[in-house]
């Protein structure tokens, strides 16, 4: 579905991914389109929205263990110009709202198309583990049973392939007292430290 002129001199269209996601292509036809566009997000009550460290965000849904489970996501924004050159780009997160915010120049070619994304479902993802679990994890380990409760029974096998990894840095996490947070992302888990937010 095309939105013709829905800013000035910018369309708009929205499509369906195969993934169970969505799509926006913000088309800016000239240097007179604005380069600050807003995306409301009407998430489902309980969904929270947290930076991925990648330039996206994550949607996540908290367990009746504590854990916060993926349930979607918004993929790292991006735009081309005319040229096949690309535009700088990124979000930020205002209440709840995406803002997506354009950088064009006097050497920018028109129009520009930049694509943000979402996508639903254990795709790609991140949990965050609370500072309780990530010592449990760091204590017991990767296969320990605090992951049970969020891990679907396909990607269990991936965990365990990378149990090692994930519960080194859990140890590591726990000794800066610090949380640990891991990203599912095409059959891997990329462990990570946080602090902040969850991690209490």
């Amino acid at each position: 579905m095309v939105y013709r002129d829905a800013a000035a001199a910018t369309d708009i269209a929205v499509q369906p991914t195969t993934d169970g996601g969505a799509r926006t292509l913000v088309t800016l036809k000239d240097g007179k389109a604005p380069t600050s566009h807003r995306f409301r997000l009407d998430l489902p009550q309980g969904t929270g929205v947290a930076e991925d460290g990648w330039g996206g965000f994550e949607l996540h849904r908290e367990s009746a263990e504590g854990v916060h489970v993926p349930v979607g996501s918004i993929d790292a924004p991006w735009a081309k110009d005319a040229n096949g050159e690309s535009v700088p780009t990124s979000y930020r997160l205002d209440g709840t709202e995406i803002v997506q915010e354009i950088e064009t120049d006097d050497n920018t070619a028109f129009p520009v198309v930049a694509d943000p994304k979402m996508t639903w479902g254990i795709v790609t993802g991140t949990a965050y583990f609370n500072k309780k679990d990530t010592r449990t994890i760091a204590n017991n380990g990767a296969l320990s049973g605090v992951v049970s409760g969020f891990l679907p029974p396909g990607l269990n096998i991936y965990w365990g392939a990378h149990a090692a990894v994930i519960t080194t840095t859990a140890l590591k996490a726990k000794n800066a007292k610090r949380c640990l947070k891991v990203k599912f992302a095409a059959g891997l888990f990329i462990p990570d430290q946080y602090s902040g937010g969850y991690c209490k």
